[in-house]
């Protein structure tokens, strides 16, 4: 097979995936191919090497996301059984996702909620215990040194707790971003790879 035919039937096997995709992955092959042909293997050789046409396509399907791929999969052997599915379906898995996209948002605002309930009592605390301290001023201002030594050691006692619960809810409020960045990671995993589970086909190709 030249590399020509070997492309061809590539991309009538990939014709399921965006038209930009299959190019792409037709340049590295004819790129492999080439590569292969200046290191001194003939067209014919350097083409089986790539494997046949049906195996580098499945390989490169199997390189996508878990979505994609099924879509593609499903494209690959019936565009209409693929409409079909989805609009039959769509009165069972319509509102599940809506549902399940609601549950999600809610409990991801509640869990902010609350985090932001503990930033607003460790203010009230502060604001409380500067006050206090504002009284013990004028408290010695005016010569009521007992008063000015309560309302001090009031003050202080509600700074430092207010300091206790700030960073409590600093310390959390980064634990809740930390899970929210894994938790949005987890949900598109299904729709999209990073860049560490990418390069399936140039890792075989290399081995």
């Amino acid at each position: 097979m030249t590399r020509d035919e070997f492309l061809g039937r590539l991309g009538e096997l990939l014709a399921c995936l965006p038209a930009e995709q299959v190019e792409e992955t037709k340049a590295f092959y004819a790129e492999a191919i080439a590569d292969r042909m200046e290191d001194g293997m003939s067209e014919e050789e350097a083409v089986a090497a790539m494997g046949t046409p049906g195996e580098v396509a499945d390989a490169t399907l199997d390189d996508l996301p878990a979505v994609p791929r099924a879509i593609a999969r499903t494209r690959r052997r019936s565009t209409a059984l693929l409409w079909v599915l989805t609009i039959v379906g769509s009165p069972v898995w319509v509102p599940l996702l809506a549902a399940f996209a609601a549950v999600a948002v809610t409990v991801y605002i509640c869990i902010w909620v609350l985090a932001l309930c503990v930033w607003i009592v460790a203010a009230a605390l502060g604001g409380v215990g500067v006050v206090e301290l504002l009284l013990a001023v004028s408290g010695v201002t005016i010569g009521h040194f007992p008063y000015a030594l309560a309302s001090a050691g009031v003050g202080l006692g509600l700074v430092g707790v207010a300091l206790f619960v700030g960073a409590g809810a600093w310390a959390a409020s980064k634990q809740i971003a930390r899970l929210s960045a894994l938790w949005a990671r987890k949900a598109a995993s299904p729709f999209w790879k990073g860049k560490g589970e990418k390069g399936g086909a140039a890792a075989r190709l290399a081995a």
